[in-house]
């Protein structure tokens, strides 16, 4: 069986959240234990190299309830920040369509009638065309990395929470508060725009091989 997108991108979600929790452990209990952990590691010690081992598997476990725990209009709005119509799909006809030059708004017309206008009603439209253009390699790879993209931008926001929670705990200095939250904030930005891009390219992708079809009504 083949894997879906969830699978295939789940392995860089799980070294995304490793890299962020040896960093910021790193930062949150001082660089020279940061350096000790990672000798042990490398000069094999079994203790901690099985504790290592089983880091993956958990969090791979983690990641899949929180996929599907944590609704994906929540997601949304930590991305696009809006609370309603947050996907570009709901902009599909009255923006992305007008701007993008591969996409011919009267070949769509000529297929679909009247374009709507209403962000709800642009968004079921957009979806039909999806469902039938699912398959081609230019919107699975933008839909892929949407997905990819959007879970890590709210695993960032989680890691801030998770970060702030561990310095109330450990109480570093105030420069290193300082410098993890920045670092932080830049990877969530960053990813943040990442996502919305590859969320444009999606809606574009679609629409862009949906009007280069042939039109499937009579034309008068």
């Amino acid at each position: 069986m083949a894997k879906t997108l969830k699978e295939k991108n789940r392995p860089q979600l799980i070294a995304f959240v490793i890299v962020n929790a040896i960093a910021f452990g790193i930062l949150l209990q001082g660089l020279d234990r940061g350096v000790s952990f990672l000798e042990s590691l490398t000069k094999g010690n079994i203790a901690i190299l099985g504790r290592f081992v089983a880091i993956p598997a958990a969090l791979a476990l983690v990641i899949g309830v929180l996929g599907w725990a944590v609704p994906k209009s929540w997601k949304e709005t930590v991305i696009f920040w809006r609370i309603h119509n947050c996907l570009p799909s709901s902009r599909a006809f009255s923006a992305i369509a007008l701007r993008d030059p591969r996409i011919n708004p009267r070949h769509l017309m000529e297929k679909h009638g009247d374009l709507p206008s209403v962000p709800a009603q642009q968004t079921a439209l957009w979806y039909r065309m999806y469902r039938k253009t699912a398959g081609e390699a230019s919107v699975e790879d933008a839909h892929g990395a949407y997905l990819r993209y959007r879970e890590m931008t709210s695993l960032a926001a989680s890691v801030l929470a998770c970060f702030l929670a561990a310095s109330a705990w450990t109480h570093p200095s105030a420069k290193t508060l300082a410098v993890g939250t920045i670092l932080i904030l830049a990877e969530y930005v960053l990813l943040l725009l990442a996502a919305r891009h590859a969320a444009h390219h999606l809606v574009a992708n679609v629409l862009a091989i949906e009007s280069a079809a042939d039109s499937t009504l009579p034309k008068t």
